[in-house]
């Protein structure tokens, strides 16, 4: 099943997970504030995406944008709002980071999940 990390408050991850309801996708919805991606998940997204992979609003953002994979994984450990969202993680471990619909439908009937 797919993993959906986002924050209940998020207007983004709302709108997401009302496009997935929509399209009557199951997946299993995962507050990240409370339920923190894995690891390998927050290493994954910060080796491809390096600082695109911090949410630019967060107020640290200026302060960390110039570090390195470290220290942002640090960060990150510490207060998940950094990470970019909403995350969909699907079986195989490939996943989606940020909401972008035109990929996310192109990916999902890709994968017979559309």
């Amino acid at each position: 099943m797919l993993r959906f990390y986002c924050k209940k408050t998020c207007r983004t991850c709302q709108k997401a997970r009302a496009w997935l309801d929509e399209r009557g996708v199951a997946y299993a919805f995962i507050d990240y504030t409370k339920t923190p991606p894995p690891e390998e998940l927050i290493d994954a997204l910060l080796n491809e995406y390096g600082a695109d992979a911090l949410r630019k609003r967060h107020k640290r953002y200026k302060e960390l944008k110039d570090k390195d994979l470290a220290a942002w994984k640090a960060a990150i450990l510490e207060d998940p709002n950094l990470l970019i969202r909403p995350i969909l993680v699907f079986d195989d471990g490939h996943y989606l980071a940020g909401f972008q619909p035109e990929l996310w439908e192109a990916e999902l009937k890709a994968r017979g999940l559309l």
